[in-house]
């Protein structure tokens, strides 16, 4: 691996550690909607411009490099939001209450990967 291209993957993982942060806070404490794109906005923002620094690498690299950091934080939120259900559903259930069967839809996880290739192509065209 180039040096320059494992740098710029270096900045999008802690780009997606920090907005990953960010949506696990934004999450537990947003009482008012979905407040998670205003975060997802902002680290697209930050990552074209930190893939803007990266002038010798093509569209590819980038493409890549935005994707681990999007990755890197929807990863985090997800097990974040995880763990703070489960202490929710566990109080629930202890209370008596009952709860409805849920889980996730079949296809939410490949409509999520292509969302977030999707964001990160635009992310690395944009920074090109």
């Amino acid at each position: 691996m180039d040096s320059a291209f494992t740098h710029v993957l270096l900045q999008t993982a802690v780009i997606g550690v920090f907005g990953g942060a960010g949506l696990v806070l934004t999450q537990l404490y947003s009482r008012r909607g979905p407040l998670i794109y205003p975060v997802y906005a902002a680290m697209l923002f930050v990552l074209a411009l930190s893939l803007t620094r990266a002038a010798g690498l093509g569209f590819a690299s980038r493409f890549l490099a935005a994707l681990v950091g999007m990755l890197i934080s929807t990863a985090i939120a997800m097990v974040g939001i995880g763990v703070f259900a489960e202490g929710t559903r566990r109080a629930l259930l202890a209370s008596g209450r009952p709860l409805a069967p849920g889980g996730i839809p079949a296809w939410a996880a490949p409509l999520l990967l292509l969302l977030l290739s999707t964001v990160s192509a635009a992310a690395a065209y944009v920074s090109m």
